[in-house]
Formats: structure tokens, sequence, C-alpha cells
């Protein structure tokens, strides 16, 4: 006769009974929970190792992965034997000499302490908080330094990019079709330069939507610095996020880095305006390899700034007047409801509503001739049937009231 089954501590009782016993769940719950913590302290004590090797000089994202994915953990990495390193097929010499040279060289605590003394969130490319989608690019950041918070709702995201020295047109459409994308929950991702990356944060930030900044320097650093109005902001309603460790400062080297990190984080990136071989065209042909939709818009033929736009047009990038062209693409990846969607009529309509609702007849004549395009005073007078000098006063009047803005030569836009 063979021995027994265990008794489980549970004389005379079925194992499978036992596991229904209130104590059994107590168990459980308990040891659910110590594994929890320790996976948490485990995820803590790797945070120190993926600073450190994320600063060894001349060694990519590239690499990392491959020898993450090698060793099984970060730690295990950091450790390695020199001759095992130098075993791993596909790793580039330079860059396995790199690592093994500057390792020793490296404080492990020194970043965590710089990171943890700012309060500013660094998330390795295993971590929860690490966002989906840039984690299935090609070359994802093995850190992410955050300034602010990523949530869940951020992966329903557009990039919108584009020339430092954009036209007044550009801003304008920019900070609109953000502020339109922004009021229906998707985030605004840019790169917080000067010109159409600043318009998109701005208006974002005006529709009370949420923007991610991504930087081509450390997050503790504010480049440009006209922008710092904005840090206080966008660390409110979203987040600034770098690849690049503490103190990094704005090398040129950074910018294309940079870009790719704009376009991972988006569903598709949307070009304002940019010359052939601007860093938006840049994101636009990384957002092409990432599996992205491109996306351009129209503007002054006669203008450097629209041939990069006009280029991707010709090439298939799908043509953008408003942002129901936008809505339209990403339909299967942004479903839209009737509570959420707003169209381009029904935005302006209530944009009229909320603004021109108290002007005269002949005030909204004015108005309803005017758009962000520039035009002449007597451009004006010619169009509405008004002498120059009715026209020039009522201007008056709508420039006070900050509905309209004058422009250098008796030129007038709607604000």
């Amino acid at each position: 006769m063979g021995a027994e089954p265990p008794s489980w501590g549970c004389k005379g009782r079925s194992p499978l009974l036992v596991s229904f016993h209130p104590l059994f769940f107590d168990v459980k719950e308990k040891w659910k929970e110590n594994c929890l913590i320790k996976y948490n302290i485990n995820m803590k004590d790797n945070l120190k190792y993926w600073l450190a090797i994320n600063k060894v000089p001349n060694l990519g994202p590239v690499t990392i992965k491959k020898l993450w994915d090698h060793y099984g953990n970060i730690k295990a990495v950091w450790e390695a034997d020199e001759k095992s390193i130098w075993r791993i097929e596909g790793l580039s010499k330079p860059a396995v000499k790199a690592f093994v040279e500057n390792r020793s060289k490296i404080d492990l605590n020194a970043e965590l302490d710089a990171v943890n003394n700012k309060k500013i969130k660094a998330y390795a490319i295993e971590d929860e908080g690490y966002p989906v989608l840039l984690k299935n690019i090609y070359d994802p950041p093995p850190v992410l330094y955050v300034r602010g918070s990523i949530l869940k709702s951020d992966e329903k995201a557009l990039a919108i990019v584009g020339t430092r020295k954009a036209s007044r047109h550009g801003l304008e459409f920019a900070k609109k079709l953000a502020a339109e994308l922004a009021s229906l929950n998707i985030t605004i991702v840019s790169g917080f330069a000067t010109g159409i990356d600043t318009a998109a944060h701005h208006g974002a930030l005006e529709a009370k939507g949420r923007t991610i900044a991504v930087f081509g320097c450390g997050v503790d650093i504010i480049y440009p610095p006209g922008n710092m109005n904005l840090v206080d902001k966008i660390e409110a309603s979203g987040a600034m996020v770098s690849e690049f460790p503490m103190g990094t400062g704005t090398e040129k080297g950074n910018f294309p880095r940079r870009n790719r990190i704009i376009s991972g984080l988006s569903l598709g990136v949307i070009v304002v305006e940019g010359h052939y071989d601007s860093g938006a065209m840049i994101t636009a042909k990384q957002a092409l390899e990432q599996g992205r939709e491109v996306f351009a818009v129209p503007g002054n033929v006669e203008l450097d700034q629209s041939k990069g736009p006009h280029w991707l047009i010709k090439q298939g990038a799908k043509l953008v007047e408003s942002v129901d062209d936008v809505l339209e693409e990403l339909k299967s990846q942004i479903p839209s409801t009737k509570s959420q969607t707003i169209s381009k009529s029904q935005y302006q309509n209530s944009n009229t509503e909320r603004s021109y609702s108290d002007l005269s007849s002949a005030e909204q004549k004015i108005v309803a001739v005017l758009s962000f395009d520039p035009k002449h005073i007597d451009a004006i007078s010619s169009e509405t049937g008004f002498s120059t000098s009715q026209v020039s006063g009522m201007l008056m009047v709508l420039e006070i009231n900050k509905i309209i803005k004058q422009l250098p030569g008796k030129l007038f836009i709607i604000n």
C-alpha cells in the first residue's frame, strides 16, 4: 500500500477543500503582497543600473537593449564579465569598448540621487510607467526622464511639429489645430522649440488639454529660455520628457535623436511648416519608419517653409485643412463618439457665438471677411462696403476687444 497523501495540516480533509479555507486566502494574499513588495524593491534597485548605463558615452539604445535581452536583467549587464560581453554576436566593437572602458568610471548612485533631489521621475524601459507606444519602436530610449506625469490616456496622442521660423499663418493654424485636438482629449506632443512647437503647446494648454514636450537636453535644463513661462503649465497638464541624463546640454546631435521620441510617443505626426532638411521633416521620416501616420498642412507656395509639407503631400501624406481630416484618417485608432467629436464647423460656430455675439451687425460683417491671412484695410473696406474711415473706427474697437490683430502696413487678421 502506497504512502498517504499529505494532510496539509488538516487531517481528514481533502487538499482541494483546504484551498477554500479562509486561512488559505489570507496566506495567498500575504504571499502576493510580499511578491509585489519584492518586485517594487527590485525595480527601484534596477533603476540605478539603468540610469548608470544610460550615462555611458557612445553606448546607444539599440546596443543597451541587445545587452539587456542577452543577460535578462540590467544588473547582470552592468556586472557582466568583459570576455562574455565580447562574445555576444551583433554588437558593434566601438560600443562594447565604450561600455567596458567607462562603466567603472560611473558612480552607480549619482544619477539616481540627482533625480531624487530634483523630484524628477525616471522610467526604465522595463517599468510599468514607461509609455507603451514608445516601447515598441526599433530604438526606444532605455530611460525616460519625466517632469510632470504620463497617463494611460496619453497613448491617444498626436504630434504637431514645424519650423522655428514660422509664418504668422502657420503659428495660428498650429495653435488652433492643437486646441481642437486637445478639446477631444487627444494629447499634443511637440519639441518645445520656438515657432510651431511652442504654438502647439500653447494651443493644447489653452484648450485645457494635455501636452508632452520632448527635450533635446536634460529635463533640468530649459531650452529655449524664452519658454520658461510654459514649464509650470506643462508640468501640471502633461509632461516634459527626455532620454538624456541630468545636466545634458543642447548639443546639435541631440535633436535628431529627440525627434524619434516625438513620433514614437504619437499615433501620427502633423507637419505644419518646414524646409526640406528641417527637424520637422526628420520627425516625419522617423514616423514613417515607426509605422505612424504622417500628415502635412499646405501653405503659401511662395514661402520656403511650405516646401517640406508640400513635398510630403506629393509623396502621399494626408493633406490637412481642418481637424476633420486628421480624425477621418485615424478613426480606427481614435474612435469618435457624439459626446466627444467636434467638427471644424461646430468649433468655429461655437467660437463665433462665444466671442462675437455681442458685436454690432457692422462689426460682425468686418469679422466675417477676416481670417488668419493678413488683409489690408482697403480690401476690408471694399469687401464690406464701408468707407475707410468707418472701417478704421470699427477695427480699433475690435482690436481693443482682442478679436482681431493689427500687423504692420495696415494689415489685419482674426485673433
